[in-house]
């Protein structure tokens, strides 16, 4: 993002002051096959965190950075995105989606990371939701390999981007989450059964 003032979570820290410039947590699930994270919460990317929070309920586990104050560019690009608490956390799962703010017109989600399989299912369950979807393009595709989303065990993870409309919306909000969520489960059910975590499907019936 033009205008970022740190490239990495070193240099923030020791010019930020954490509970009154930023903070940051995390939550671990015993067993939980994914991760849901919001790396731009706060005023970085309004909503964010607490949509990620929902995402992540009672079944997945959840990290959050928010800045705390307005203005204060406290964003750091997902390719640079090196907090040590996240790091970790999502080293530990075979699925990681991140959620985003879009700067976009329109109540619209758009969709991008290396985990193709993963995500066309996600596509599908939440255009069937009355979600609208679009694949990323250009500096949101997150192909990086160093993206946070792409950091869990195997390499590829989902990253949305929200428009704020859509994240201001509770009724269409409340149908993403759902959605992500069925996806989700669905992953983490194959998981625990020792099928292939490659292979995702959503768990609502039809």
């Amino acid at each position: 993002m033009a205008g970022d003032k740190y490239i990495c979570f070193r240099d923030l820290e020791t010019n930020e002051v954490r509970g009154e410039d930023y903070d940051f947590g995390s939550r671990k699930r015993l067993g939980a096959a994914a991760v849901v994270i919001a790396p731009h919460g706060g005023t970085i990317e309004p909503r964010t965190n607490v949509i990620a929070d929902s995402i992540a309920g009672n079944d997945f586990s959840f990290y959050f950075f928010k800045a705390l104050k307005a203005g204060s560019r406290l964003h750091i690009g997902s390719h640079l995105f090196d907090e040590p608490t996240c790091l970790k956390l999502v080293a530990e799962h075979q699925y990681v989606v991140s959620i985003h703010g879009w700067g976009e017109d329109g109540e619209r989600a758009c969709i991008g990371g290396r985990d193709k399989e993963v995500i066309e299912v996600m596509k599908t369950e939440l255009i069937s939701r009355g979600i609208e979807v679009e694949e990323a393009e250009g500096a949101l595709r997150g192909m990086d390999a160093m993206n946070i989303t792409n950091r869990g065990m195997t390499g590829r993870g989902v990253q949305f981007e929200l428009t704020m409309a859509l994240r201001r919306n509770k009724a269409l909000l409340n149908k993403f989450t759902a959605g992500v969520r069925s996806v989700l489960l669905a992953a983490q059910s194959r998981v625990k059964a020792g099928q292939s975590p490659a292979k995702a499907s959503s768990a609502r019936q039809a």
